[in-house]
């Protein structure tokens, strides 16, 4: 967790000024909202004022998005699974709809915001994974988005008939044959293919067309995607990868990727790899948004915003803490007592789980002297958000934490995680964003309305029509 004393972001700042460094530029910090029921501390849910009614009310979510609206985010994200619980993790993550169902509904509430939804390469097919999203492309006016993903636990496979997910080379290998035939199905049906020729009395343009003809180790597609282009050309892939095969992935296909980081040392370490593998693969690497996850409490004061913690942190028993300890990093944890050092964790290559959150508990375990942090120090660290990025305090000094990693090339944005919602984004909104744009590295207005002209990145099809001012 990160939870320091600013006046050394406030120090850089005022060096790059005193260098000649103009905090703003053409380059502009990017927000993105991790919408979680209640928040993302994991006893959110257990506070007085949340109600078991929203667990499922739609309008819940379109105005956490309405919020972000007004805050002139990029987007909001949902995440996903298809298990009724989530094990030791005891959370409001539970509560999910279906993403994209659930971002039609926000679409027609909203007019900016993009709409990024997760979707599973193991349990879906291409085509009408592509059908669905280039659909909801379309009801939003191209604001949309997906996460695609492997999905990480074999509990969810029998929901789909198979009795367990393929090895992550093999997820993975079908996954980028996927997005593959994703990109051409998308490609398949240019707007120009909708010619109305009331004179010739042909509605469509067949000639326009451009047919898949895909023959894969996991996937034959043969024809043409019925759902012409939106006024983005697609929809925007967006990854979340740590392993080397995730990142990868990413560096290819992504426009935007969901990064680690709990500290800025890791943070930059993981920017610079994604930008590099970029780069690898001939594209600019501007064309791929690094976006770590942030958890946010935030106060008038930072007493204030860390009696906010302690008061989330205290609302989950002990026995409920070292159970999500032990799901992190693998472990049976549940005789382990707050003063006892961490458990020496193994090589990441050797934890068969999420490689993302592996890597921040190993940073996190690890002392500012090499040693193992007590087991009481690593729940204190991970309690909010799991090992990602915590800023606990003012709105100035969160600001602060922001600007440095961004202008640190730790980050080009940031997926927020409020520790509570709706509170916590109204506050960001309210408070921290004015901040950001008093420092010169947010946007004060839309310049578009798709996604992909909020992350400033040039439309995808040349068929499709021009969207203004983006």
């Amino acid at each position: 967790m990160v939870e320091r004393d600013t006046r050394d972001a406030r120090g850089a700042r005022d060096a790059r000024a005193a260098g000649g460094e103009q905090p703003s530029g053409e380059r502009m910090l990017h927000l993105n909202l991790f919408m979680r029921l209640y928040g993302h501390h994991p006893a959110a849910w257990q506070r007085e004022s949340a109600t078991r009614e929203s667990a499922f009310d739609p309008d819940t979510f379109v105005g956490f998005a309405q919020s972000c609206e007004r805050g002139l985010f990029d987007a909001v994200f949902l995440a996903d699974a298809h298990l009724a619980t989530f094990g030791a993790l005891h959370n409001s993550a539970a509560a999910l709809f279906e993403p994209l169902t659930l971002l039609s509904y926000i679409a027609a509430k909203t007019e900016r915001i993009g709409l990024i939804g997760t979707l599973s390469a193991s349990f879906h097919d291409p085509f009408n994974a592509a059908r669905s999203l280039a659909s909801l492309d379309l009801i939003s006016r191209g604001r949309a988005g997906v996460n695609l993903v492997t999905s990480q636990s074999d509990a969810e496979a029998p929901l789909h008939g198979m009795p367990a997910l393929l090895p992550p080379a093999g997820r993975y290998a079908r996954a980028q044959e996927f997005a593959e035939v994703m990109l051409e199905l998308w490609q398949s049906y240019p707007h120009t293919a909708l010619a109305m020729d009331k004179v010739g009395g042909d509605f469509i343009a067949p000639g326009e067309f451009r047919p898949v003809s895909h023959h894969g180790d996991s996937f034959d597609v043969d024809g043409v995607l019925n759902i012409p282009a939106s006024p983005q050309g697609r929809p925007v892939l967006v990854q979340a990868g740590a392993s080397p095969q995730g990142r990868d992935l990413a560096a290819r296909y992504a426009e935007a990727i969901y990064g680690i980081g709990s500290t800025l040392a890791d943070a930059r370490d993981y920017y610079e790899d994604i930008k590099r593998r970029t780069r690898a693969h001939g594209r600019d690497e501007s064309e791929i948004v690094v976006l770590p996850g942030v958890v946010t409490v935030i106060g008038e004061t930072l007493a204030e915003a860390q009696d906010k913690k302690r008061h989330l942190d205290s609302l989950k028993s002990l026995d409920r803490q070292l159970e999500v300890l032990g799901g992190y990093i693998g472990m049976d944890c549940s005789a382990l007592d707050r003063n006892d050092p961490m458990p020496e964790l193994p090589p990441l290559d050797d934890f068969p789980g999420p490689k993302g959150r592996y890597v921040m508990m190993q940073t996190l375990s690890t002392a500012d002297d090499g040693g193992r942090v007590a087991v009481g120090t690593m729940l204190e660290r991970i309690s909010a958000g799991g090992g990602h990025f915590t800023s606990v305090g003012t709105p100035s000094m969160i600001a602060d934490e922001l600007a440095t990693w961004f202008h640190g090339r730790a980050a080009d944005g940031f997926n927020v995680n409020a520790s509570t919602l709706p509170e916590g984004i109204d506050e960001f909104v309210d408070l921290v964003v004015p901040e950001l744009q008093e420092r010169g590295i947010f946007r004060t207005a839309y310049e578009g309305s798709t996604l992909r002209g909020h992350f400033g990145q040039r439309r995808h099809s040349p068929a499709a029509p021009t969207e203004a001012a983006a």
